[in-house]
């Protein structure tokens, strides 16, 4: 059982995967949130971005963000989606919520106002249609790629990350490729050189 605050949309996905679990579904299913949320808020939803590989962010807090599990058999696998976003809550209920970070934020919190969780589901599942639709046609990964770009703020930053077997390293992403990884340059530890993060947490980090 877990609670969240009044407000928020929370739900789970199955899109169809005819080719297989594809990792850059998770990137266009976060577009779909970022593009749904900031039409409705005119020139300020400039201010939304994303932060690879799941956040939606607004400058350093996060207001939402976006899950994948793979579940069904080896023959026939399912991709199961978690989505969670803070819209139409008060800072104050995000305050005194049991384990919600504190850099969290909302819509309402950044903007005075919010679509209602209903609105922006509705809004949601229409844009992530016409990016699937989009993703197979012809060329249209590559578009879709560009527009994950567009607004990915974890391109051009140093970043710090952790990777499976606890494995890390700094440097500068650069850019995101096809299936969704981010392009690095390292920097640290070892020889510099590019390298392809396809799971990882990271930080951005500051540099003075």
């Amino acid at each position: 059982a877990w609670q969240s605050p009044e407000g928020g949309l929370w739900w789970p996905l199955t899109p169809p995967v005819p080719d297989g679990p594809d990792p850059f579904y998770n990137l266009l299913l976060a577009l779909a949130a970022r593009d749904s949320i900031s039409s409705s808020l005119g020139n300020k939803g400039l201010r939304l971005a994303l932060k690879w590989p799941n956040d939606l962010m607004i400058g350093s807090r996060k207001w939402g963000g976006v899950l994948a599990e793979i579940a069904g058999t080896s023959t026939s696998p399912e991709v199961l989606f978690g989505i969670g976003l803070n819209l139409d809550v008060e800072q104050e209920s995000l305050r005194k919520h049991p384990g919600m970070p504190k850099q969290a934020t909302s819509i309402r919190a950044e903007f005075g106002h919010s679509p209602s969780p209903a609105q922006a589901l509705q809004s949601i599942l229409s844009n992530l249609d016409r990016l699937l639709e989009e993703d197979h046609a012809k060329g249209g990964r590559e578009r879709n790629r560009l527009r994950v770009a567009e607004v990915l703020d974890t391109i051009g930053r140093h970043i710090h990350w952790k990777g499976p077997a606890d494995r890390t390293g700094e440097g500068e992403a650069t850019g995101i490729s096809p299936e969704g990884a981010l392009i690095v340059d390292r920097t640290s530890p070892g020889p510099p050189g590019e390298e392809l993060l396809r799971s990882a947490e990271i930080s951005h980090v500051r540099i003075c």
